[in-house]
């Protein structure tokens, strides 16, 4: 590495060309340099630019329209006209940043409002508004616990949770996924004294799988231990009210924090924590996305609380959202290619090795459809998958002529690459 360093800048001083490249992990990330080799089949498979709002049929920068199977955008709110009208209100009246933090300049009346609406959509005490939904795990997870505490954290939890929990001051623990002897165990062999907290996805985010929620919430009752759950793929997707996981399977009262993220089903940006006043106190006082973070612009925010309030005034969105799920999952399967269990608006059908992944990535784009290829490390080496997400807005023709072009793309794919990936149920 130092020849290289030496080659491409001989200016550098002798101190430094004879140290390591710290920059060297950049460099080699194999990952990356598979992702920019044009010749790879899967090399376009992230960051593939849009002409247009991500809408059932989406038009993309090369001019063509996919069915789109790839976005977050689960109640079809993002090209809604009473959410642009929205945010082009509060965007004349307020400009386009805030410029500022929460604690200084960075609140608006449209920051209060949003807050006070979704701590009454959870039942909440409080709710505190983030700049994203990785900032609402930071904000909650980095503020809680001493170093005699320990933060137990499934497996598969989004990554966001892990960073979350190692910026935490407790001790972090992992325990195999959706596997409640695993958390049991581990929640036996804690100090009696130590401060516990189970942290899960309502909804995993790249497999669709629900958490054992009735379980977890007797085990951490049995424990003495607080729960988090992130509820970005469960809001507005499951549930009557579209509260979540915790909803659907009946325990969200004893849920101690639930986060968010407003970029799925409230079609807007930034991230929520839903918890007791003390607790929101709490956040406000000391996490950083909070107090260092410029606040959420006011444009984003707006649109947040308008589809905040189309959720509530509009279940039969949740409804036809879900018969959407039933439909293209029993489409996939009836081509032969059996999706992951689950039941959100996440439907993940396996592929294999990432070079299978990205080649049926690749034929499903060109024939029209638009999905996420998600490889290792998003997922154990050699089980890949073809992500497919469901809105809303979906038509039954849309979804029966996607799913059975995808399956074809994933046969043919298996195929050339000698990859036999039987039906699972999980990814675990």
């Amino acid at each position: 590495m130092t020849d290289g360093l030496a080659a491409a800048r001989p200016d550098l001083p002798a101190a430094r060309l004879n140290r390591r490249d710290p920059f060297a992990p950049l460099h080699e990330n194999a990952l990356a340099a598979l992702l920019r080799d044009p010749r790879h089949p899967g090399a376009a498979s992230v960051a593939v630019p849009t002409g247009g709002a991500p809408l059932p049929l989406t038009r993309y920068a090369d001019g063509h329209d996919r069915i789109n199977l790839g976005t977050g955008n689960y109640l079809g709110l993002a090209g809604d006209p009473r959410m642009i009208e929205s945010a082009t209100a509060a965007l004349r009246r307020y400009g386009t940043s805030t410029s500022g933090s929460r604690v200084l300049n960075g609140t608006t009346g449209l920051h209060l409002q949003l807050e006070e609406e979704l701590a009454d959509l959870y039942g909440t005490e409080a709710a505190v508004l983030t700049s994203s939904g990785v900032n609402a795990n930071i904000a909650l997870l980095s503020t809680i616990c001493t170093p005699d505490d320990v933060l137990l954290v499934d497996a598969h939890v989004h990554a966001s949770l892990h960073a979350a929990a190692a910026a935490s001051r407790g001790r972090v623990v992992r325990w195999r996924h959706n596997d409640l002897a695993s958390l049991a165990a581990r929640l036996e062999r804690l100090d009696p004294r130590a401060g516990a907290v189970v942290v899960v996805d309502g909804v995993y985010s790249m497999t669709g799988e629900l958490a054992p929620l009735r379980e977890i919430t007797a085990l951490c009752a049995q424990h003495g231990a607080r729960l988090v759950v992130d509820e970005a793929h469960g809001l507005g997707v499951l549930g009557e009210g579209g509260r979540g996981a915790g909803e659907e399977l009946g325990v969200l009262a004893d849920v101690d924090a639930v986060t968010i993220a407003l970029s799925k089903s409230l079609a807007s940006v930034g991230g929520a924590v839903m918890t007791s006043r003390a607790a929101a106190d709490g956040i406000r006082a000391g996490a950083m996305p909070y107090v260092f973070s410029a606040a959420n612009d006011p444009a984003s925010v707006a649109a947040a609380l308008t589809a905040v309030r189309i959720l509530r005034a509009e279940p039969e969105r949740i409804v036809r959202l879900q018969e959407n799920c039933a439909l293209l999952r029993r489409v996939l399967a009836e081509a032969g290619a059996e999706p992951i269990e689950g039941r959100g608006a996440v439907v993940a059908v396996p592929t294999g090795s990432d070079e299978a992944t990205g080649a049926a990535w690749r034929t499903a784009f060109d024939g029209g459809v638009y999905t996420n290829a998600v490889a290792y490390p998003a997922v154990p080496r050699g089980r890949g998958v073809l992500r497919l997400t469901v809105m809303a807005t979906h038509t039954d023709a849309q979804l029966r002529a996607a799913g059975e072009l995808v399956a074809a793309a994933v046969h043919a794919a298996q195929d050339r690459y000698g990859d036999d990936v039987p039906a699972r149920r999980s990814v675990a």
